[in-house]
C-alpha cells in the first residue's frame, strides 16, 4: 500500500481516521474501511507545527498564518513563538 491508498475520514464522536479507500459497490455508499487508525492529537499537532515552521520559513518576517474557509472567512489564527533557530 502507498500513501496514496489512504485517506482522512471523519468517524462517530469527531474521531479523524487514518482509512484505507474503499471502492464503490453496485449496492451505494461506501462504510467506512475495517483497515484504519485513529489520528492521535499528537500526530495532527505536530503535523500542523510542521506547516507553520515551513509556512514562515517561506514567509521571512512573518510569524502569524491566518486560516479561512474557501468563502474567505477566517477561522483561526496561529501565531509561531519558539522560532528553532
Amino acid at each position: 500500500m502507498t500513501a496514496t491508498d489512504y485517506v482522512i475520514v471523519e468517524g462517530c464522536l469527531g474521531t479523524l481516521y487514518l482509512a484505507r479507500k474503499k471502492k464503490p459497490t453496485k449496492r451505494g455508499p461506501q462504510t467506512m474501511s475495517q483497515d484504519r487508525r485513529p489520528i492521535t492529537e499528537g500526530e495532527m499537532i505536530g503535523c500542523f507545527e510542521h506547516y507553520l515552521r515551513q509556512w514562515c520559513e517561506e514567509h521571512p518576517g512573518e510569524d502569524t498564518v491566518v486560516i479561512s474557509d474557501g468563502k474567505g472567512k477566517n477561522i483561526f489564527e496561529a501565531k509561531l513563538l519558539d522560532k528553532e533557530e
